[in-house]
C-alpha cells in the first residue's frame, strides 16, 4: 500500500474512532438519572401535582410485589421475569411494563379516592390509624438505605402516602356499599377498584387526569428499587 493510501487509511480511522466517542459521550450525557427528577410532577390529578418522589412511593410497594413473583419464577435471575412478554391481544405487554402502568393506576385511584374521602369529612378512627402506621412502618422496614435513596422517600413521607393509602381504600369500602352498582357484575369491591369496571367507566371519567409521559416513558420498573 502507497504512503499516501495508508494516510488515508489512518485518517479514516482516526474520523471513525471520534465520531464513536462523540456518540458516546452524547449518550452518556443524556443518560436518564432517575434521582435528578424527584421533585418534577409525574402525575397530574384534578390539577394536583404528584412528584416521582411521592411516585416512589408505588414503584417500591408494586415492584416488592412483582419481585416476589419474579424470584419464584427464577430464584437465581429474577430480572428473567420482568423481561417476559405476555400475549394477551391489545394487552399483550412486557411485566415491567404492566407492573408501571399498575403503579400508575394505583397512585391516580389512591389520588381520587383520597380526596374524596377528605371532602366528605372521613378519617380514620383509633384503629384504623393504628394499621396504618404498622403497615408505614412494615415498609420503612423493608427498605434499605439504597432504596430509601434512589426513591427519596423518607418516614414522614411514607407515613403521610401510608395515611393517604389508608383513607383511599376507606373510602372505596364505602363506595362499594353505597354505588349503584346494579348495571355491572362482579364484586363490588373489585368493580371500584383502580382496574374495576365501575371505576374505570364511572369514577375515572369524572376526573381531570394529565401524565408526565416525557419522564413516565423513561422509568423502566423493576430496576428501581430492585435488581
Amino acid at each position: 500500500m502507497k504512503r499516501n493510501e495508508k494516510r488515508a487509511v489512518i485518517a479514516i480511522v482516526c474520523v471513525i474512532i471520534a465520531l464513536i466517542a462523540a456518540s458516546f459521550g452524547v449518550k452518556m450525557l443524556r443518560r436518564f438519572d432517575y434521582t435528578d427528577h424527584l421533585d418534577e410532577t409525574v402525575i397530574t390529578v384534578d390539577k394536583n401535582n404528584i412528584t416521582l418522589r411521592e411516585f416512589g412511593y408505588y414503584i417500591f410497594r408494586v415492584e416488592a410485589f412483582i419481585q416476589k413473583q419474579a424470584l419464584i419464577y427464577d430464584p437465581e435471575d429474577p430480572v428473567h421475569w420482568w423481561h417476559i412478554h405476555f400475549d394477551a391481544g391489545e394487552d399483550s405487554q412486557f411485566v415491567s411494563d404492566y407492573a408501571k402502568n399498575f403503579a400508575i393506576s394505583l397512585c391516580i385511584a389512591e389520588e381520587i379516592y383520597c380526596r374524596e374521602a377528605l371532602s366528605r369529612g372521613m378519617t380514620l378512627d383509633e384503629s384504623e390509624e393504628d394499621l396504618m402506621i404498622d403497615d408505614a412502618m412494615e415498609m420503612l422496614d423493608n427498605m434499605d438505605a439504597e432504596q430509601m435513596a434512589a426513591t427519596g422517600l423518607d418516614k414522614d413521607m411514607v407515613l403521610e402516602l401510608s395515611r393517604k393509602h389508608a383513607l383511599a381504600s376507606k373510602y372505596a369500602a364505602w363506595l362499594a356499599e353505597n354505588a349503584d352498582l346494579a348495571a355491572y357484575l362482579g364484586e363490588p369491591v373489585k368493580l371500584v377498584d383502580w382496574d374495576g369496571a365501575y371505576f374505570r367507566e364511572v369514577i375515572l371519567p369524572a376526573h381531570s387526569v394529565v401524565t408526565n409521559d416525557r419522564l413516565l416513558d423513561k422509568i423502566t420498573l423493576g430496576t428501581i428499587t430492585v435488581n
